[in-house]
């Protein structure tokens, strides 16, 4: 990567000088998918309507973290964007937008201070699920968290990314400084409200005098993030190499499909992001809903029944006629009826673009990637449909206790070819024990309090989950499902 000029010829190259980029945003949790989404986004800003003042500050937190880091700091934070489109072709660009970066456990100080500096006018993040530390039960922030506890004893060296927020905007409040807007880009329904919540529940308990200067020098907008972005494969990395010429560490590849709406509540000027395609919006929760009860719940559906039939990408699931037949109707007949706030053509479109996007042959993206941490994503993408079609009086849900059935399968980790795989999941033992206990009490699945919550105890659901559990204990999922769509079972 020193020399851009040598690339130029097989790839698009920044057509900024990046010596000339001053920083705005610190975005925190510098994954595949903030490269491919929110940094592609600020690298066209900055390159087709000259924002030279939104460069990006990247910040890692995890020690393993720490690969990426490396990567991206030895190649002056450049890296290729390999956006693979289901025609086959493959265009390189080097993206030249994250022109600092941090690894917090190297010097967390260092970090505190960037946060605290006033050029720094939105603070992002792509963290996860598990970075918001919340309860499995209630949803709230988890205080017991040992992370959090280990914060408590030593706030200079945080291990949480509220640790860092902290001591960041107290350096702020205490040099007489505002605050900034602090922008989640995850997949959490109302991401925003929740890092929030969980943010102000932390300072409330560790550092309560903050708390009123955070609510008036705070914003937390709400957004919606879309780009299907798999985890980048030693074979990737070697074409670039190859019919590129370009060597690169850590390339990411992702799919010419791109979205970004985010609530319009920001507590300084934002930047022009409507100058390359980002919505701003009033209220986020039709689109939002739309795509987690929709793309997010149809990746779990397809990771979990691919895997169980033995494929090991989500466009092997997708390109299986049965499959895509149940992902359809799941979606018509089960989904849409929910999604009221959202227009009717609006569902189509999306629906239409979806189905095409999961059978783009050129992603490969895992369904390994997909199931990780299904405990935490089927109550979003999955039992958020479920909760809101058990309270109405036309109940059609066949199709989401068919797949919880498939789940609980699924943790036995052995397919219908009799190959085993693992279970990645913070929960997995739990998992894995329930799932084998339901060989002989089939309901102990539906005991996963944190998952399920009083869900086994509701006589229509779990009948007609029961129903298809023992179905499937005794019949392969392909089997299963070809039963299903011809209304056999």
């Amino acid at each position: 990567m020193e020399n851009l000029e040598t690339i130029k010829e097989n790839a698009s190259t920044p057509l900024f000088d990046r010596d000339k980029i001053t920083t705005s945003i610190a975005h925190i949790g510098v994954s595949n998918f903030h490269r491919s989404h929110q940094a592609n986004y600020m690298h066209d800003l900055i390159e087709k309507h000259q924002g030279f003042n939104y460069g990006i500050c990247g910040i890692d937190l995890l020690d393993s973290d720490r690969k990426t880091y490396n990567v991206l700091k030895d190649q002056d934070g450049l890296y290729t964007l390999i956006t693979k489109d289901a025609a086959g072709l493959h265009k390189p660009k080097i993206i030249g937008s994250i022109v600092e970066y941090f690894f917090g456990p190297e010097n967390p100080m260092a970090v505190i201070e960037r946060l605290a500096t006033p050029d720094i006018k939105i603070i992002s993040l792509t963290i996860a699920e598990d970075g918001y530390h919340l309860n499995e039960i209630t949803g709230e922030f988890n205080q017991k968290h040992p992370a959090v506890a280990e914060d408590i004893v030593n706030p200079f060296n945080p291990k949480t990314v509220f640790g860092y927020l902290t001591q960041a905007f107290k350096l702020r409040k205490h040099r007489g400084l505002s605050g900034c807007t602090i922008l989640s880009c995850d997949n959490i329904k109302n991401n925003g409200e929740t890092m929030q919540q969980s943010f102000f529940n932390y300072v409330n308990k560790n550092e309560p005098e903050l708390l009123p200067w955070l609510k008036n020098n705070t914003t937390f907008p709400n957004t919606m993030v879309d780009k299907i972005t798999p985890v980048t494969r030693p074979k990737d990395i070697d074409t670039l190499k190859k019919d590129f010429l370009i060597e690169d560490q850590w390339p990411v590849v992702c799919e010419s499909f791109s979205e970004w709406i985010i609530e319009d509540k920001f507590l300084k000027q934002k930047p022009e992001w409507e100058q390359v395609g980002v919505q701003f919006v009033k209220n986020i929760a039709p689109y939002q809903n739309m795509k987690l009860q929709l793309l997010n719940a149809g990746h779990s559906i397809l990771g979990i029944l691919g895997t169980l039939h033995g494929y090991k990408t989500v466009q092997e699931a997708a390109n299986d006629a049965d499959f895509m037949l149940f992902l359809e109707n799941f979606m018509d007949l089960e989904v849409a009826p929910t999604l009221v706030e959202a227009k009717k053509i609006s569902i189509e479109e999306y629906k239409t673009t979806l189905i095409t996007r999961f059978k783009n042959p050129n992603i490969n993206d895992s369904l390994s990637r997909i199931c990780s941490e299904s405990s935490a994503k089927i109550p979003i993408f999955i039992l958020s449909t479920l909760d809101i079609q058990l309270s109405k009086k036309e109940k059609s849900f066949n199709r989401i206790a068919f797949v919880i059935a498939a789940w609980c399968k699924y943790n036995d980790g052995i397919d219908d070819l009799g190959y085993h795989y693992n279970i990645e999941d913070s929960i997995s033992n739990i998992l894995i024990r329930m799932a084998a206990l339901s060989q002989q009490n089939p309901i102990k699945f539906l005991e996963i309090e944190p998952v399920f919550k009083d869900l086994g105890t509701n006589p229509n659901f779990t009948k007609v989950y029961l129903k298809y559990l023992n179905y499937l204990r005794e019949h392969s999922v392909k089997e299963s499902i070809i039963n299903f769509n011809a209304n056999l079972i």
